[in-house]
């Protein structure tokens, strides 16, 4: 059973009503896509316990709380009356949070204020060029029927609400992106650095910071001009190396290499000598002095 907003809605404009509503949840997120062909006022109260967003398709008249919507503009409904007036041919796609998580969200993503300027709030006004790529997710999400339980989770709880967040987080002028970046790489570099021998995917990185694959991806990227695999893999093959070097126990180049979650030695031997230019034997004999 879904839960949504308590919502009435009284017809102003003449004619025969037709609307069609569709929607997901999971036990923290409910996305809802409503289409109405005329033109009607909205009344009710926001789902308890849930901050709701209200996202629309511009270019049709949308009156919020008595604001006049204009592109790049969002409704915010967090246990106050609602209050709305949508046109004919309106399309909406409201979002709900459950407010304990979305509040841990923005804390975790480097917004802390946001929450509290959120609950301030009628009205925010982010980037509609965002907003394009919000509404898109949302709706694919909505029309795939092919989705399991733990995808359509992932999806919404991971890839849509680190989007909406971030889109959500340019609204505060005071937190530039600069900021944000730096803040979300220190935490990507200490884990990745504090786990560096239980490291071998991306996956093990975005669970263990809560931060997205696609936005570790990219800081990465971005950062260092390689792919996270290829950043982890130097990692690793460093830490191999310091291993051999330091290693008083005469251990294998196996055992020291599979410390790292390495185990082909093949394909082990030949990105140590790329990245180092001399094979792992020769690493243990210039240490020996043979």
């Amino acid at each position: 059973m879904l839960q949504v907003a308590h919502v009435e809605e009284k017809l102003l404009e003449s004619g025969p009503f037709l609307g069609m509503a569709q929607g997901v949840q999971t036990d923290r997120v409910t996305l809802l896509s409503f289409d109405i062909n005329r033109k009607v006022l909205q009344m009710g109260t926001g789902t308890p316990g849930f901050v709701t967003f209200a996202i629309w398709e511009p270019n049709v008249l949308f009156s919020w709380r008595n604001v006049k919507m204009q592109s790049g503009m969002i409704g915010v409904l967090w246990n106050k009356d609602h209050q709305s007036i949508t046109g004919s041919q309106f399309s909406g796609i409201p979002i709900s949070i459950e407010e304990n998580y979305f509040n841990n969200l923005c804390r975790e993503k480097g917004y802390q204020e946001l929450a509290n300027k959120i609950k301030k709030s009628e009205v925010l006004y982010v980037s509609e060029l965002e907003l394009k790529k919000i509404r898109r997710l949302v709706r694919f999400i909505i029309q795939d029927n092919s989705l399991d339980e733990i995808s359509l989770k992932r999806l919404i709880e991971g890839e849509l609400l680190d989007q909406f967040i971030d889109c959500l987080g340019s609204a505060l002028p005071a937190k530039s992106e600069l900021d944000l970046t730096h803040s979300k790489m220190n935490l990507i570099m200490d884990y990745i650095h504090d786990n560096i021998s239980n490291l071998s995917s991306l996956n093990q990185v975005s669970k263990g910071t809560h931060i997205p694959e696609r936005t570790i991806r990219r800081l990465i990227n971005k950062k260092f001009q390689v792919s996270p695999k290829q950043y982890l893999n130097k990692l690793r093959l460093n830490e191999v190396r310091k291993g051999l070097i330091l290693d008083r126990r005469n251990s294998s180049i196996f055992q020291v290499a599979s410390d790292y979650n390495f185990w082909h030695m093949g394909q082990f031997s030949k990105d140590y000598k790329n990245l180092f230019g001399e094979l792992p034997s020769k690493t243990i004999r210039n240490r020996s002095g043979e």
